[in-house]
C-alpha cells in the first residue's frame, strides 16, 4: 500500500470499527459519500480541483484532500474497507472527464459541445470535428457534465438544473442536465477555451484579424479616456479581444473588472510573485444571497477605476455602465449584437429593461456620448474572424444613430473546394474614414500628441 496513506488509513481502519461495532461512526452508501466529498471540496477547494485538468502534481493535492475529509467528516462507505481504494474511487468520480480529457488539454482546441450522450463536437480555429465517440449512456453524460461544473464550485442537481462554470485557466462552460434536456440526453454543454496568450498583436495581424492601425487607434482610445464597446455574436471572439487591448494599458492604471464566469485574466506577477499592475476582478454570485452584475456596477464605482469593465451587457444594468460612460469613466465592454449600428440600438433595448422617465431618443444620445466606438466582430463561414467595422458614433437623427465608419472589412470572394464548401475568405481591411473633431479633441485633451491624433484625423482614409 502506498506509504502516503498509511497513518491516514490507521485512522480510516479504526473508524470502520467503531462502525461495524455500532458506535458513533455509521457507514454509509458510497454515493452518500461523494455527494458530501463533492460539495465540500468544491466549496473550500475549486481551484485545487480545476487544475487536475492540468497537473499530475494536482492529483496528488487533490487525493490528499479527499482522505482529510473522509477523516475529520468520520465518513466510512460501506462497500470499501481501504481509504486508497475508496480515495481512488472518489478521485475519478469528482476529476476523471473521460473522453473530453485530450481535447480539454489540447491548446488547439476552441469549444468543445456535448449535445447528449450521442453526440459530441470539437471546434478548432479552422475547422470542426465530429467526434465519433460516445458516452455510452446518459448518466454517464451527465456525471461528466456534473463534474466539470464543480470545477467552478457549481452544482447541478433536480433543483438546479442548468447553469455557467469557470473551469479554469479561462475555460468556460455552460451546462444542463434533466428535467432541461431529455432523459436520453442526460445533459448538454457547451466548453469555450480562452487562449489569452494566442491573442498577441502579431497574431492578430497576421490571421488578418485586424490591421495594426485598427489596434493602435483601440489602444489609444482606451488609454485616453474613449469607451469602446465589442459587438458581435457569441464565439466571435468577443472576449478574448477585450482582454487584449486591456493587455496594452499601462500597469498604473486601474482596472476593474466583473463578470459573471471568470475568462479575464489580467494580472501580471515578477518573479517573486507580486503583482505589478493595479488590476480588480470582481465575480457575481448565484442564489442564495445573490450579487447581481448591478451590486458590481455599484462597489466598482466607489473603487477609483481608470477602466470599468463589465466584460458583458445582457440586461438593465446596462443603463448604470451608460451612465457611468457619461461621468468619467473609460468603459471597455462586450454585448451581443449584428453589426455596429444595430449594437447601440441593442444597448437602448437593455436599457430600457430597467426602466427610465427618459425619452428614447434621449437615452439613445447618451448611449452614443457613454460609447463612442463601437467595434463589430464576426467569425465568417471559412472560420476565421475579423473585425469588420469600427464605428464612430457623433449622434442621433431621427431616432437613428448617424456617425462615421472609420474600418472595414469588405470581403471580395469566397474560395470552395470541390464541395462546393467554404474554405477561404478573400478580401481586405479598409480605412474609411477619418475620426470627428469633437473625438479629437476628447484624445487631446487626454493627453494624447497631436501627431498621433492627426494619424487618424486626417488624410487617412482610402
Amino acid at each position: 500500500m502506498n506509504n502516503r496513506f498509511s497513518v491516514n488509513d490507521l485512522i480510516y481502519r479504526a473508524n470502520k470499527q467503531r462502525s461495524d461495532s455500532s458506535e458513533s461512526v455509521k457507514a454509509q452508501d458510497y454515493g452518500e459519500i461523494l455527494d458530501k466529498l463533492q460539495r465540500l471540496i468544491a466549496k473550500n477547494h475549486s481551484a485545487e480541483l480545476a487544475q487536475v485538468l492540468y497537473s499530475e502534481e494536482a492529483e496528488g493535492k487533490l487525493k490528499d484532500l479527499i482522505m482529510r475529509y473522509l477523516n475529520s467528516e468520520q465518513l466510512v462507505a460501506k462497500d470499501l474497507r481501504n481509504i486508497s481504494e475508496l480515495v481512488d474511487a472518489v478521485y475519478y468520480d469528482m476529476a476523471g472527464i473521460g473522453l473530453l480529457s485530450p481535447f480539454l488539454q489540447d491548446s488547439d482546441t476552441e469549444e468543445i459541445n456535448v449535445n447528449g450522450s450521442g453526440g459530441i463536437w470539437v471546434l478548432y480555429k479552422d475547422r470542426k470535428v465530429r467526434l465519433n465517440e460516445t458516452f455510452g449512456n446518459p448518466e454517464a453524460c451527465a456525471n461528466i457534465v456534473r463534474k466539470m461544473s464543480r470545477f467552478g464550485n457549481v452544482i447541478l442537481d433536480g433543483s438546479k438544473p442548468i447553469g455557467d462554470s469557470y473551469i479554469s485557466r479561462g475555460i468556460r462552460m455552460s451546462g444542463a442536465i434533466e428535467p432541461c434536456v431529455d432523459p436520453d440526453a442526460g445533459a448538454i454543454a457547451s466548453i469555450r477555451k480562452q487562449k489569452p496568450f494566442y491573442i498577441t498583436r502579431e497574431n492578430l495581424i497576421g490571421w488578418e484579424t485586424a490591421t495594426a492601425e485598427e489596434l493602435d487607434f483601440l489602444s489609444l482610445c482606451v488609454n485616453n479616456g474613449v469607451s469602446v464597446a465589442i459587438a458581435g455574436a457569441t464565439g466571435s471572439g468577443k472576449t478574448a479581444d477585450m482582454g487584449y487591448i486591456l493587455s496594452c494599458v499601462p500597469p498604473d492604471k486601474r482596472i476593474v473588472t466583473l463578470e459573471d464566469t471568470r475568462e479575464l485574466s489580467l494580472k501580471q506577477f515578477d518573479e517573486n510573485g507580486v503583482m505589478i499592475n493595479d488590476v480588480v476582478h470582481l465575480l457575481t454570485k448565484e442564489e442564495p444571497n445573490p450579487v447581481t452584475m448591478l451590486d458590481l456596477l455599484k462597489l466598482s464605482l466607489r473603487l477609483h477605476p481608470g477602466i470599468l469593465v463589465p466584460a458583458e451587457m445582457r440586461g438593465k444594468e446596462a443603463l448604470t455602465v451608460q451612465e457611468a460612460g457619461r461621468t468619467g469613466h473609460t468603459i471597455v465592454s462586450t454585448l451581443h449584437a449584428n453589426s455596429a449600428r444595430t449594437a447601440y440600438d441593442r444597448i437602448l433595448t437593455m436599457c430600457l429593461e430597467a426602466g427610465t422617465s427618459l425619452s428614447e431618443d434621449r437615452l439613445l444620445k447618451n448611449i452614443v456620448e457613454a460609447f463612442p466606438i463601437m467595434l463589430f466582430k464576426m467569425q465568417l463561414p471559412d472560420k476565421s474572424r475579423k473585425y469588420m467595422e469600427i464605428y464612430e458614433a457623433t449622434g442621433v437623427q431621427n431616432g437613428e444613430v448617424i456617425g462615421n465608419t472609420l474600418f472595414k472589412y469588405v470581403v471580395d470572394h469566397y474560395e470552395r473546394d470541390n464541395a462546393g464548401r467554404i474554405t477561404k475568405v478573400v478580401g481586405n481591411h479598409k480605412r474609411l474614414g477619418n475620426i470627428s473633431p469633437a473625438l479629437a479633441e476628447t484624445l487631446l485633451v487626454g493627453g494624447v500628441p497631436q501627431e498621433e491624433i492627426l494619424r487618424f484625423s486626417e488624410g487617412g482614409a482610402a
